[in-house]
Parts: C-alpha cells; structure tokens; sequence
C-alpha cells in the first residue's frame, strides 16, 4: 500500500469537466465523488467519448444512490482484500521451492512467502478433512494448552 494520492485526488478540473457539465449544482457531494470515480475509471478503461463515460458514471452513480441512498454503512478501503489478491497471486506462482524469488517479486518477507503457504496448506487441510468436534483449528484438544 502506497502513500501516492488516489486518483480522484489528483485529477484535474479539466479532466473532470464533462461529468462536471452534468451534475446539478445541488447533486450530494458524497454521490458527486462516486461519480467522479466511476468516470475517471471508466474513462482510463473503456474507448469513447468522454461525455459518454459521463453520462455513464452518472447513470451508475444514480444507480448506486437508489439502491443504497439513505443506508448507513461502511465502506472498506478493501486493504484485507488487497492482501489476500497478493496473496493468491503468490500461492499462484509457488512451485515448491522459488520462497525467494516469490518473495523479492512482491516485495515480502521469505517467512511471509513460507506463512502463506503453510495457512493455505492448513486450510486445504481442513476443508478436506473437516474440523473435528472438540478441537481447535491447530489440532489441540480445546480447554488444553
């Protein structure tokens, strides 16, 4: 995770004037930054008219505040989700003996790399085999140490 400013951070006025065109003055300030997000992301993504990538991050925006509008919740920074994508992108990679390399590719620790795959290793485990009544997720007897 880097400190780099996020894109809507450091998009221009420019930049974000056609879908500027479109919102009323009086369009919620929280909804008008979703929007901005979808047009900056559809518009580095998708060929076409920047007006249309307008029009379409507004309609989606709308979308999403007649679905969610008037709900409280939290929305994650999905950093867990990050993690676990890099993660797998790992457990992609291992060959059984490249903890090194697969480390210095991703910018972690070997023990990291080893960590990895030995929860993946535990996890497989489990769901093969299923969770035995009365013990904990590392085989011991629970209300034992």
């Amino acid at each position: 995770m880097s400190a780099e400013p996020s894109r809507l951070a450091r998009a221009t006025v420019d930049e974000l004037a056609p879908l500027a065109a479109l919102l009323d003055p009086a369009y919620p300030e929280n909804w008008a930054r979703i929007a901005e997000c979808l047009y900056l992301s559809l518009r580095d993504r998708l060929p076409g008219e920047a007006t249309a990538h307008a029009h379409l991050a507004l309609e989606l925006a709308e979308g999403l505040r007649a679905e969610l509008g008037g709900s409280q919740f939290y929305l994650a920074k999905g950093q867990g989700y990050e993690l676990s994508l890099r993660d797998r992108q790992i457990l992609a990679r291992f060959t059984g003996h490249n903890h090194r390399a697969l480390a210095q590719a991703f910018g972690v620790t070997e023990r990291h790399v080893y960590s990895i795959v030995e929860r993946r290793g535990r996890e497989e485990f489990e769901r093969r085999q299923g969770k035995l009544p009365g013990l904990d997720a590392g085989g011991v007897a629970e209300g034992r140490s």
